[in-house]
């Protein structure tokens, strides 16, 4: 059955899974992402991400906290359930997981959506290349996704068998085909140079029917999906890590089926700035400006430890409360020490002073607002420094 959706009435209904991402009677879903990926112990010790092979562990503390809090969505920002290198195989432990977190979900009346944040040529340390080589090695940064066909077929195959998998659950909301795709930066060009392309038409041009066009990709993998599952929404980012100036180069036509899922960190240098930077941001530079795709969502939005930005977002031309508008989760992990306790916000095991937790201690704030209208939220770093002080642990 179908977890049940409150109106502002206060009475329990049902719908279908596509009424779920209707903006026009919405916003339906408010929540929080979670963020997990592989454990590596030569890097990530005994206790940093936990004892298990994905990390970090999630305690149904949270999710009834989550659910407290009055949301009804948890996007799994998790690692894909195939190999990340060939041969390609399904990885038990990753499926376990997502399995677990699905199921659990379930039980705290939470509806998910499974985002694929790595997998076959793709490392979560995409999301920190910049560290390479300081608190993890440079060969574990994987982008083969972006150069080889063959990698494609194989994520193919994931979303296959993930969609063979839960098509029965009726609390997945959604299938979410990549999380923060980065082509337009990380692949390169024929001398081997990181395109760093940050324009949508050069882009286009630049990478046609290559291993680096995501729209050619992402059709590929929803048809896929679609195929198995006709029933549970798909969503797919633009390029530039879910930046919505690439929304063109999807190809959605507006009667598209498909859910465009962005991000908003903008202004970036207020977003991320280190606690300390005192830097400050102008009301025009967080303005966000609403995608042409007719059915969409705000996939993350938050900022760094320590901030509170005013995420006054304009959409569809009003702030207020009751106005039709987006599903939006907060992201905001938690760094120890700083807003909630891990015990609080979901780790039963890794210890507090090295614990990364997701955008729990966001929703236990009571940030969970639709986006819809004006809102702030204290969110902390998007994710724990490193052990060794050196880098986050997931993006």
């Amino acid at each position: 059955m179908l977890p049940l959706l409150r109106s502002g009435t206060g009475h329990a209904r049902q719908v279908s899974k596509r009424e779920l991402w209707n903006n026009v009677t919405g916003p339906h879903l408010r929540g929080a992402v979670l963020t997990q990926r592989r454990v590596y112990p030569e890097i990530d010790g005994p206790e940093f991400l936990g004892p298990g092979p994905i990390g970090v562990p999630l305690a149904d503390e949270a999710l009834a906290a989550l659910a407290a809090a009055g949301a009804n969505l948890l996007i799994l920002s998790h690692p894909g359930i195939f190999t990340e290198t060939p041969p390609f195989r399904l990885a038990e432990d990753s499926l376990a997981n997502l399995d677990d977190l699905v199921r659990r979900a379930a039980r705290w009346g939470l509806y998910v959506v499974i985002g694929y944040r790595s997998g076959p040529g793709r490392s979560a340390f995409t999301f920190h290349r910049d560290d390479a080589g300081s608190w993890f090695p440079a060969h574990m940064l994987d982008d083969r996704v972006w150069t080889d066909f063959s990698y494609h077929q194989a994520w193919e195959d994931m979303w296959r068998t993930t969609a063979r998998h839960f098509r029965a659950r009726t609390n997945v909301a959604g299938y979410l085909l990549m999380v923060e795709p980065n082509a337009n930066q990380v692949a390169v060009d024929a001398a081997g140079r990181p395109l760093e392309i940050w324009q949508a038409d050069r882009l286009a041009q630049t990478v046609a029917n290559t291993p680096a066009d995501w729209g050619l990709l992402a059709r590929r993998l929803g048809a896929a999906v679609r195929s198995i599952d006709p029933e549970t929404p798909v969503l797919v980012s633009p390029d530039g890590y879910a930046n919505s100036m690439f929304e063109r180069n999807l190809g959605l036509a507006p009667e598209a089926p498909e859910i465009l899922c962005v991000h908003d960190y903008a202004p970036r240098d207020y977003t991320h700035q280190a606690a300390d930077a005192g830097r400050v941001f102008a009301a025009g530079e967080a303005r966000f400006q609403p995608p042409q795709h007719p059915r969409w969502m705000m996939g993350e939005w938050g900022c760094t430890a320590g901030l509170r930005r005013d995420t006054t977002i304009w959409m569809n031309g009003s702030r207020t409360s009751n106005a039709p508008g987006p599903a939006g989760p907060c992201f905001a992990g938690t760094v120890a020490g700083r807003s909630m306790s891990a015990r609080r916000t979901g780790s039963t095991s890794a210890p507090a002073e090295r614990i990364a937790t997701s955008s729990m201690c966001c929703a236990v704030a009571g940030a969970l607002t639709s986006l819809a209208h004006r809102s702030t939220c204290d969110a902390s770093e998007r994710s724990a420094c490193h052990p060794a002080g050196r880098g986050p642990s997931s993006a």
